[in-house]
């Protein structure tokens, strides 16, 4: 093991400053299993392309197990655990490296992204550097596909991914009894030339009292089915339709029924959506409602054109995140029918231990179609059992913090946390 080791050090020297992972198509790339809670998963799959980022353990050749503890400073110590398998079974390294408290998400990401390049090198290549190695790839699919990614040749799925699960939870005390059961289904097909995805869902939600002579149960049921499919048409222009279905206790619909088209444009290319993105969507579709309860506009089932135009915004930089966005949507059969939707959302560092952050979201509505006409009695308001009219709909939230004092502290000292 020594020896094999000091020949692969002694090729990192020989190729240096520079480490290609060779490899003669997609389908042979180093295949490597992350295994984390949250580690930035998107971002690495995007940035390193010359290695396969696989979803399943038994398949990979190497597994990283990426975990972190808070540092004195109030940053984070990062602990990146690489073995190989297969061939390269026997191979085991670890890395640490730390943040501090001041830096930002992007600040994080990017030096975490350096760090699992570095540590992928042995196995890819048999070859490692210092800090002062630049990794990248011969493939020339990797100059078109570089931070979006790609799927390997070998893949006898094809891209999909299956996914299914339920949870639920329950509460009781003397005059209070509550249970709630959530369920979902779904698959996706993601590749450079598009993207397919269906998913549904199914919740029960069930509230009791028995106080004071008062004794009621509330039962609110929902199940929904969404399949979305998008193209992609060039750098900046994208197309897609969409189909969505709900049933619905709270929103009042036996049936919602909603088919539409959209397209969009992103002023920047798509590869550089990590960092930065200015869409535009414009989408137009027909929906159709069958109501459980009469409306305010006496109707008890309705068929509505429609349109929106969307705007949205989103940088990720050193000093912080920002995303905006604003979408405006009318009847197109009833133009006075219609919503404006603003939001914001923003966590930045104004200047060293000073940040920021902020979220809001203000919509001005017009288009409630599906408003009981009998309304909701003092109860179902209070326990939020109905969808109730309203002009206007605000949510906030505002945060400063400062922090100061050492941002040297790495020591981990997981004692009673």
């Amino acid at each position: 093991m020594t020896r094999v080791l000091f020949v692969c050090m002694i090729l990192g020297l020989l190729n240096a400053p520079n480490a290609r992972a060779q490899a003669p198509d997609s389908s042979s790339n180093l295949k490597v299993y992350i295994n984390c809670n949250y580690c930035y998963q998107d971002f690495l799959r995007t940035q390193i392309t010359w290695a396969n980022f696989v979803q399943d353990q038994f398949v990979s050749d190497v597994d990283l197990t990426i975990t972190s503890l808070r540092t004195g400073s109030g940053g984070d110590e990062f602990q990146l655990q690489f073995a190989g398998k297969k061939a390269l079974a026997g191979l085991k390294d670890t890395m640490k490296f730390s943040t501090n408290a001041i830096n930002t998400d992007n600040e994080i990401r990017e030096q975490l992204c350096r760090k699992v390049k570095l540590g992928l090198v042995r196995y890819a290549a048999c070859s490692s550097t210092g800090d002062c190695l630049t990794i990248d790839s011969n493939l020339a699919k990797d100059s078109l596909d570089k931070g979006i990614g790609s799927n390997p040749e070998e893949d006898r799925w094809n891209a999909w991914v299956f996914r299914a699960g339920a949870n639920g939870n329950v509460g009781a005390q003397k005059v209070y009894q509550s249970g709630f059961l959530n369920s979902s289904l779904s698959a996706s097909q993601v590749k450079e030339t598009h993207k397919l995805s269906v998913d549904v869902r199914a919740s029960y939600s069930e509230q009791r009292y028995d106080y004071a002579g008062f004794k009621d149960t509330y039962i609110l049921r929902s199940q929904s089915a969404n399949v979305t499919y998008v193209h992609s048409l060039n750098e900046h222009w994208s197309a897609g339709g969409f189909a969505y279905t709900e049933r619905s206790d709270f929103s009042n619909y036996d049936l919602y029924q909603n088919i539409a088209a959209a397209v969009e444009y992103n002023v920047f290319p798509y590869r550089e959506a990590q960092t930065k993105s200015l869409t535009m969507v414009y989408r137009a579709g027909f929906t159709y409602y069958d109501f459980q309860e009469e409306t305010i506009f006496n109707k008890s089932t309705d068929r509505i054109p429609s349109h929106s135009l969307t705007i949205a915004s989103s940088f990720t930089k050193d000093w912080g995140q920002f995303s905006s966005g604003v979408e405006v949507a009318s009847f197109l059969n009833d133009f006075d029918r219609n919503h404006l939707y603003f939001w914001c959302n923003f966590d930045v560092r104004i200047f060293k231990g000073l940040s920021a952050s902020s979220w809001m979201g203000y919509s001005i509505q017009r288009d409630q179609v599906n408003i009981r006409l009998n309304g909701a009695s003092q109860e179902e308001v209070l326990l939020q059992q109905q969808q109730l009219l309203t002009g206007f709909e605000l949510n906030a939230y505002l945060g400063l913090s400062y922090r100061f004092g050492s941002i040297y502290n790495n020591v981990v000292n997981p004692r009673f946390n």
